[in-house]
């Protein structure tokens, strides 16, 4: 089984990242360096094969500028995991060869850029990332048009705290202290609006959508004491508010109802017109990464980096 989700957002807040939690005290963690077009995700996608192969159950990152690309890899019965830590989300051990290490996949790569080359980088990586700049400044407008026409009911929230309460009481309280984990189930991509809907199918047979923008907080609070994991949603384009509360081990979900914020029409056009134009942006800034690249395949020796993989991947399961 192979669990999906994303650890950063494209949000009104710019970009918002929760590699700082990954993975957890449980797990070492490798961290891979390497520039643009080095390959990080091809590593991690090669690993990501041979677990499965071999049956194991996976759960795996993915990038929420690119979601075909893999930012991350977990495999809970080795107890490892690996994480890109390069740019925007930089990661460091943080004791080295005791909760984690670097994986250095620059080595394949002949530097420097020829000077041709790197006038060329140089471009791309300031265009895209004005992009991003933009597209971020669409995705605040969207924010701030949802923030100032929220609607809370009373009636409603009371409404539907009191579904919770009978979704959880039938659940024995635990003694324990429960884990928290902060994963995005959704992201704004080059590819729109994506939705992790069959990794809720997953690890989820029951699931409840609740009303109004405030429910799902205080249902995490009060499924703290029924579960000992709790896996904690955001919402991409607002992270202060939440999305879903899962409870995997009841097999439950909780999860914001789409029709939970009420806007005028006018305004809701507003609003769409500056998600597309975010969402565009983000399109054109793939597009810039993509070249930005190919500007470094050249200079890669993938054979040698093909081999690397290959002993990689022998000696972590052997």
């Amino acid at each position: 089984m192979d669990q999906t989700f994303f650890l950063a957002a494209n949000s009104g807040q710019g970009f918002y990242s929760l590699y700082d939690g990954f993975p957890g005290e449980l797990y070492f963690l490798h961290i891979i360096k390497g520039g643009p077009g080095t390959g990080k995700s091809g590593f991690m996608k090669r690993i990501r094969k041979e677990a499965q192969t071999r049956g194991f159950d996976t759960v795996s990152i993915l990038c929420s500028g690119d979601p075909d690309s893999l930012d991350g890899l977990l495999i809970p019965a080795l107890h490892r995991a690996w994480v890109d830590g390069t740019a925007p989300h930089i990661r460091e051990p943080g004791l080295f060869g005791v909760d984690s290490d670097y994986v250095n996949l620059g080595q394949f790569c002949r530097l420097p850029l020829a000077e041709r080359d790197r006038a060329k980088a140089q471009a791309l990586n300031r265009e895209y990332k004005a992009l991003y700049k933009t597209a971020y400044e669409h995705l605040a407008a969207v924010a701030a048009l949802e923030k100032a026409e929220e609607l809370h009911d009373a009636a409603v929230a009371r409404e539907e705290l009191q579904r919770v309460r009978t979704i959880l009481d039938v659940l024995p309280d635990r003694a324990g202290e429960c884990i928290k984990q902060r994963r995005f189930l959704s992201a704004i991509s080059c590819r729109g609006v994506l939705c992790l809907n069959k990794t809720v199918n997953l690890l989820c047979k029951q699931i409840y959508y609740l009303r109004g923008h405030a429910v799902l907080e205080q249902a995490a609070t009060m499924a703290e004491r029924k579960t000992e994991r709790l896996i904690l949603c955001p919402r991409p384009l607002r992270p202060e508010q939440l999305e879903a509360v899962l409870l995997p081990e009841q097999g439950i979900a909780l999860m914001r109802a789409p029709a939970a914020v009420r806007v005028p029409q006018g305004e809701h056009l507003q609003s769409d017109r500056a998600l597309a134009r975010a969402m565009d942006d983000l399109r054109e800034a793939k597009l810039l990464h993509d070249k930005l690249e190919a500007v470094y395949r050249p200079y890669m020796d993938f054979d040698a980096l093909t081999a690397y993989t290959d002993a990689y991947i022998e000696k972590l399961f052997s």
